[in-house]
């Protein structure tokens, strides 16, 4: 999917807006986003913040399960997704 890149702020290219690949940029603001974070779509977000330091296995099944529940809202089509290791979270998919 192509769309506006956000670096820190808006990319300009050249005097226009940069246009690239979005799909892992979406993905970021997707597991970094509280729910209500998105007006029009106020289930949108997982907050993976609130799962970063909780060591129990129960926790990481839940973010799995929120993850997966969320990129299917945003019509992605999940391959593969790992949550064992909080500071590498592995997704394969394509929207």
């Amino acid at each position: 999917m192509k769309d506006f890149i956000i670096e820190e702020d808006l990319l300009i290219i050249d005097g226009d807006f940069a246009i690239k690949d979005s799909d892992q940029q979406n993905l970021e603001h997707l597991l970094l986003s509280q729910k209500g974070s998105y007006k029009e779509f106020p289930i949108l977000g997982v907050g993976i913040k609130k799962y970063i330091n909780s060591p129990d296995a129960t926790s990481r099944l839940r973010l799995e399960n929120e993850i997966d529940k969320q990129l299917s809202y945003d019509n992605f089509f999940v391959k593969t997704l790992d949550v064992n290791d909080l500071q590498n979270i592995k997704i394969d998919g394509n929207y």
